[in-house]
């Protein structure tokens, strides 16, 4: 009976090698000049909008809604909350492709060009040694003779620990990976890229909020049955509402559902006020009893009722 078995060995990885140093300015130019170019095309495109808005869009004057009292405006501005809804969906996949495909920007406002190189480096390092440690281990399975009828307890010790120590090493690489990836994903957890991408964020749902606004002929004044507002000025106003996110619209249709309903008490109350009456006084004789004899007695009611009927509140 044989039972060979290598020796484990593992080829060391190369140690990463960073660009050199005016690899990283070009790069940081480059990234520099793109998101340059980026904050001037957004503030092109606002004043574009306002443009259209005012003086290209064919923009038609709505007619002003009549709410009854008991309305309810979730209902009302309805196609408002799904377009907020859609403008912050959107917003989110524009930066869930960003983050994944642009990370030399996400890093340029965050962490560093030079520590994405870094981080890219220990990745790929991580990689290619984790390749080498699983091709080893194969080698090392393929490599034991066991012949048949052999059994458990004549296996050595010594092919069971270099089993263990392959398998060991394997794990190690795993790991390494794991977390060199991790450390690469973190590159979007900066407090600077946060903010340039909240900022970003609203910028660019306020843009959207107002095309969809355009597009869609949404005239929030119109719905809630205000129509002095002017037609495009109603639109850009919307289209501001919408571009601010989910959150801030349902925060504003409460204010204003709260305010309607006590506006709404507060009109029914005073019109019952405001509103004469009329008492009228009925005398009316009846018998005390049914049998022959009985004595009379006198009966009198007062009933009041509006003189006018309260208009309803429109």
């Amino acid at each position: 009976m044989s039972i060979n078995v290598s020796p484990v060995s593992v080829r060391a990885p190369q140690p990463p090698r960073m660009p050199d140093p005016e690899a990283i300015r070009r790069q940081r130019a480059v990234t520099k000049r793109w998101f340059m170019s980026l904050v001037v095309l957004m503030a092109l495109v606002s004043v574009g909008l306002i443009v259209w808005v005012f003086f290209i869009a064919k923009i038609k004057d709505a007619t002003a809604a009549t709410l009854a009292p008991a309305a309810n405006l979730t209902l009302v501005l309805a196609p408002i909350l799904a377009s907020a809804a859609g403008v912050e969906r959107t917003l989110e996949t524009v930066f869930n492709i960003i983050e994944n495909s642009w990370k030399s920007l996400v890093a340029y406002l965050g962490r560093g060009l030079r520590w994405l190189n870094s981080a890219e480096l220990e990745v790929d390092s991580a990689r290619q040694w984790l390749a080498d440690v699983s091709a080893r281990y194969n080698e090392e399975l393929r490599s034991l003779e066991i012949k048949d009828g052999m059994s458990a307890s004549d296996l050595s010790s010594e092919m069971q620990d270099k089993i263990f120590a392959a398998k060991t090493m394997l794990d190690l690489a795993q790991n390494r990976l794991d977390d060199a990836e991790n450390n690469l994903a973190n590159v979007t957890a900066s407090d600077g890229y946060r903010s340039a991408k909240a900022a970003a964020s609203i910028v660019l749902g306020l843009i959207l909020g107002v095309i969809v606004a355009t597009l869609g002929q949404l005239q929030m004044f119109a719905m809630l049955g205000i129509g002095t507002v002017p037609a495009p000025v109603d639109v850009l106003i919307t289209g501001l509402v919408i571009g601010s996110g989910s959150y801030p619209v349902h925060s504003l249709v409460g204010i204003l559902q709260q305010t309607k309903d006590t506006l709404d008490g507060a009109k029914g109350y005073l019109n019952r006020l405001g509103t004469p009456f009329t008492a009228q006084k009925t005398t009316e004789v009846k018998p005390t009893s049914e049998e022959p004899g009985a004595g009379q007695k006198v009966v009198e009611r007062v009933s009041v009722e509006p003189t006018e009927k309260p208009t309803p509140s429109s």
